[in-house]
C-alpha cells in the first residue's frame, strides 16, 4: 500500500460522506425524532425507531443530533463526523475485504489524474465564446 492510496481512498470515502450528510439532512421531509414522551429516555427512542424510517439504534449509540423539530441538524460539525467515520470505516472494511478491491482502488487512483488531465485539454479545445 502506498501513501498516496491511502490518502485518496480517505479523501474519497470522506467526500462520500459528506454527500450521505447533506443528502440525508436536505430530503428528509419526515421528522426523524417525535419526541412523544419527553423526559423518558428509553420510551422516546423505542417509540422514534419504531414510527421513523430515518432514525436506528446507531443513531442513538453514536448521538445523532436533532433539530427542536426532529429534524437531522444540517450545522452539526458531530452528525458530520458520525457520517464521515461511518463511509470511512465501511469503505474501508470493504475494500479490504473484496478480494482484489484495494488492487482496483489503486489502479483507479493511479489513472484517474490522466483522465482529469484529457478532460481539462479537451474541454480547453472544445470552449467556445459566443
Amino acid at each position: 500500500m502506498i501513501v498516496w492510496h491511502i490518502t485518496a481512498a480517505i479523501l474519497t470515502l470522506t467526500m462520500i460522506g459528506t454527500a450521505a450528510h447533506v443528502f440525508r439532512s436536505s430530503f428528509n421531509f419526515i421528522p426523524d425524532r417525535f419526541n412523544a414522551a419527553p423526559g423518558r429516555f428509553w420510551t422516546n427512542h423505542a417509540i422514534d425507531d419504531m414510527l421513523s424510517s430515518n432514525y436506528g439504534f446507531w443513531d442513538m449509540v453514536a448521538g445523532t443530533e436533532y433539530d427542536s423539530d426532529g429534524y437531522y441538524e444540517f450545522f452539526s460539525l458531530r452528525n458530520l463526523r458520525i457520517a464521515c467515520t461511518w463511509t470511512i470505516a465501511c469503505g474501508t472494511a470493504i475494500g479490504l475485504s473484496i478480494p482484489g478491491g484495494w488492487d482496483w482502488f489503486a489502479a483507479t487512483a493511479n489513472a484517474a489524474p490522466g483522465w482529469l488531465w484529457a478532460l481539462f485539454v479537451h474541454r480547453l479545445n472544445n470552449m467556445t465564446f459566443f
